[in-house]
């Protein structure tokens, strides 16, 4: 009896590995900020102090999600507040701004596929005459729509209007509380301008 119970326990956890695994990497997929960024790397950098906004290009697509005031408001105070944070000061007009910058938020529908074990099961093992034990488990796959938001920043340089930095920020949106919504646009522009300035490689 202690032979089998051993062999049943160590099937149990082999059995659940798979399902532990999969929880985890959703976990991570559903709550990470991605983050990208490009930019001139013949540009200093340091050399920036002040900006002005450049408004955005019109969409020949309005999605009202994220294509709002409300949206529009909370980006433009996230992004004030985190240069502010970084030394940089708001110019009075355009004339006095070492960079420009803009941005664009969009919203993509996405498919999240989980699967699982629905359930555990044990059976007599008769390869080679009945004895020990098997384990059997269902699966169950579970699919759901979700909007995946992304956030890009641009950084313009004011003589050629010419893009001298990108940054790009995708996570799931979050249409809870309006609080909620402020919290989400704080994280993806602050993760976003963590990038900003630039550091040359050592």
């Amino acid at each position: 009896m202690n032979r089998f119970s051993g062999v049943k326990a160590r099937l149990v956890k082999l059995a659940m590995l798979p399902a532990l695994l999969l929880a985890m990497v959703s976990l991570t997929a559903c709550t990470g900020v991605s983050v990208s960024a490009d930019y001139d790397t013949e540009r200093d950098f340091n050399r920036l102090s002040t900006y002005a906004w450049m408004e955005p290009k019109q969409k020949l697509v309005i999605d009202p999600l994220v294509d709002n005031d409300l949206m529009n408001k909370r980006v433009r105070r996230a992004v004030e507040g985190k240069l502010a944070a970084l030394g940089f000061v708001k110019a009075e007009g355009e004339k006095g701004a070492d960079f420009f910058i803009t941005y664009h938020v969009s919203a993509e529908t996405k498919l999240s596929v989980n699967s699982f074990h629905s359930n555990y099961g044990y059976y007599p093992s008769c390869w080679r005459g009945c004895y020990g034990y098997g384990a059997g488990f269902g699966r169950d796959i579970t699919v759901r729509q979700y909007k995946q938001g992304t956030f890009m920043l641009d950084v313009i340089e004011p003589a050629s209007t010419e893009l001298i930095w990108r940054g790009v920020a995708g996570k799931r949106l979050n249409n809870g509380t309006p609080q909620e919504r402020d919290t989400y646009v704080d994280e993806m522009v602050a993760a976003i301008l963590a990038k900003f300035p630039p550091q040359p490689a050592m």
